[in-house]
């Protein structure tokens, strides 16, 4: 039997215990000596859902108490006022955190009748921003999170940096 065919054998065999310890060497290897950086998969995360979307991505313009999500550091401020521009559109948005821990985000936009949506790590949820343009979110889990701005009219959604509640 030659190398190669030897090879092909065993990979259509079942894992058994000396892959596994195997495996369990390599992810260790890997942990110790080059571990994924902090956020990572949240960034990609952040970057299929803009790519999924064909959105566009609002630049934070101003902030308050804020340090980024991602940003290293062993003490921050959260979020409490973030404004968000791209092209002739902006939002402002508030967040307040609540003594469960969970999140309340209000926001402003100066076109009503949008509608936004909050993407959490497991849910999704939308609102209509009302005739004054406002909109608001309760109980948002503790975590990273992005709001995408669904304009009507055919313009492309567009969504906000990562957010850290």
């Amino acid at each position: 039997m030659t190398s190669s065919s030897r090879e092909d054998q065993l990979a259509m065999e079942p894992m058994d215990a000396l892959d596994e310890e195997l495996l369990a060497r390599i992810h260790h290897l890997h942990l110790t000596r080059d571990p994924m950086p902090d956020g990572l998969v949240d960034r990609i995360s952040f970057a299929m859902t803009v790519a999924a979307l064909e959105a566009d991505v609002a630049q934070t313009v101003a902030e308050s108490g804020l340090t980024a999500a991602g940003a290293r550091s062993t003490s921050y401020d959260r979020a409490t006022r973030v404004t968000f521009a791209h092209g002739d559109f902006s939002a402002m948005v508030t967040i307040d955190i609540g003594r469960d821990g969970s999140g309340d985000v209000h926001g402003w936009i100066p076109e009503p009748g949008i509608d936004v949506e909050l993407r959490e790590r497991s849910r999704a949820q939308t609102v209509p921003a009302d005739g004054d343009g406002r909109f608001h979110f309760s109980g948002v889990e503790r975590g990273l999170v992005h709001l995408v701005f669904h304009r009507h009219g055919g313009h492309r959604p567009i969504i906000t940096p990562t957010l850290e509640i």
